[in-house]
């Protein structure tokens, strides 16, 4: 295998794949990237245990020129730092006994790779069920969601997004069983069913599919595929029972209040300065006479802080004093665009839900915190 390539186009590609791979996987083959040579350029893929990234260089101008196919499998990481520090004009080439040569200018390097058999193989995926749709929506949709999937691995289930296709609309939802985000896009799709995604393999998708106008999906028993013109991003499914949804979301409240999102979440990021530092990460939330929000905090060590913003709608009963972790609020918060939101309540110890104050299928539940 030969080929010659221009140092910012390999080195781009290289860095942002690189970052994907483990520090001390096993097997150890999974820390190497493995490059494929075609007549049409090249595809470069790497992996970890829960997903496989694949991105496609074309060879369709004078960055990149394919002399003899073939493939290799070489460290990530060293590899991208390599040809970083390589100039101009790079010459790639394999020998016998799995080693890689570079050629820039006068630098002549030689690489010990692995053994390209010995790498796992793309999966195979069911191409009847296929969905194509806006890629920005979709992008959106998930950053407003992922924050909320647990770390914690007690409950697998729950660290996974679960995406659900509904005939006439998509659905995103997280939840680590404390709070939930949901996002609903109205689309028609042509099968109905749902697949959790672990949140890292999610996290890469954020990462890298921002740019494309349409990303199509494939699904499969076992994977589940978003892929782009030059990108394909092939993400096991977490096995099991999501939570019911319907169960969580109080059908009813008993106070409503319109509140400018931006006054809002500036007073909780301002109360959770005397939070930071504390296991008690809540702040206490209640209308006072004058019919205003108050927002305050307090810390032993750093003392209190409360203010009040304006409530522009309040219906139902004015009677509230709820606690709720600040950070929670604080995500929550961030995750919505609308100029306002629409807090609701149905008791002390019963989830909040916000919502923008639009047509906007967009959802954040948060249960509270005894004060």
């Amino acid at each position: 295998m030969k080929f010659i390539i221009k140092n910012g186009l390999f080195y781009e590609a290289l860095s942002n794949l690189s970052r994907c791979v483990l520090a001390n996987p096993q097997p150890q083959i999974l820390c190497g990237i493995k490059i494929v040579a075609h007549s049409e350029g090249l595809t470069l893929i790497v992996s970890n245990h829960n997903f496989f990234l694949k991105k496609e260089l074309f060879n369709c101008d004078a960055n990149l020129n394919i002399i003899e196919k073939g493939s290799f499998v070489a460290p990530a990481k060293h590899l991208a730092e390599l040809i970083k520090k390589l100039p101009g004009e790079i010459t790639v080439k394999t020998g016998t006994n799995n080693k890689l040569f570079l050629q820039a200018d006068e630098i002549s390097i030689q690489l010990n790779c692995f053994n390209v058999d010995e790498y796992p193989s793309l999966p195979k995926v069911n191409s009847d069920e296929t969905v194509q749709l806006p890629a920005n929506h979709l992008h959106e949709m998930v950053k407003q969601t992922a924050f909320a999937a647990s770390v914690n691995d007690a409950r697998q289930v729950l660290t996974g997004i679960l995406i659900s296709f509904m005939n006439n609309k998509i659905r995103c939802a997280a939840t680590n069983s404390h709070r939930l985000s949901m996002c609903e896009l109205g689309f028609d799709t042509p099968f109905a069913d749902s697949y959790i995604i672990p949140l890292n393999s999610i996290r890469e998708f954020i990462r890298f599919f921002n740019d494309p106008i349409t990303v199509t999906i494939h699904v499969s028993d076992h994977y589940f595929v978003f892929e782009s013109q030059d990108l394909s991003l092939y993400s096991r499914l977490i096995e099991g029972t999501y939570p019911d949804l319907s169960s969580i979301i109080p059908s009813e409240s008993k106070t409503s209040m319109i509140l400018s999102t931006r006054k809002l979440l500036s007073a909780i990021d301002r109360a959770s300065l005397f939070t930071r530092d504390s296991s008690r990460n809540n702040v206490k939330l209640y209308v006072t006479q004058e019919g205003r929000l108050r927002v305050a905090s307090y810390s032993s060590d750093l003392g209190e802080t409360e203010e009040t913003i304006p409530i522009r709608e309040l219906k139902g009963d004015p009677e509230i004093l709820i606690s709720l972790n600040n950070n929670f609020l604080i995500d929550a918060l961030k995750s919505i665009s609308d100029e306002e939101i629409v807090m609701s309540f149905t008791g002390p110890m019963r989830p909040v839900v916000i919502k923008p104050n639009s047509h906007k299928q967009h959802l954040q539940l948060i249960s509270p915190v005894r004060g």
